[in-house]
């Protein structure tokens, strides 16, 4: 059980430190938000081609599809 949690935490660290250097990246004007957008469907994309792949890891992919999606809707 704490393997699990351990591992939900590292994503979540990870998810919201990308999301915030995203953030200043355009704040800072080194990217537009299409960029953005743009990286978040990339995103999805690479998703998608992965899931074929590892389809017993079916759970993550949805969760992950999720969370950028969220992304693209800010």
């Amino acid at each position: 059980m704490m393997a699990a949690q351990d591992s939900a935490a590292s994503n979540l660290v990870a998810a919201s430190t990308m999301a915030a250097l995203l953030r200043c990246l355009v704040l800072k004007g080194a990217l537009a938000p299409r960029d953005i957008r743009e990286i978040y469907e990339t995103a999805l994309l690479l998703l998608e081609q992965q899931q074929g792949t590892t389809p017993e890891h079916a759970d993550a992919f949805i969760a992950a599809r999720a969370a950028i999606e969220g992304g693209l809707l800010r």
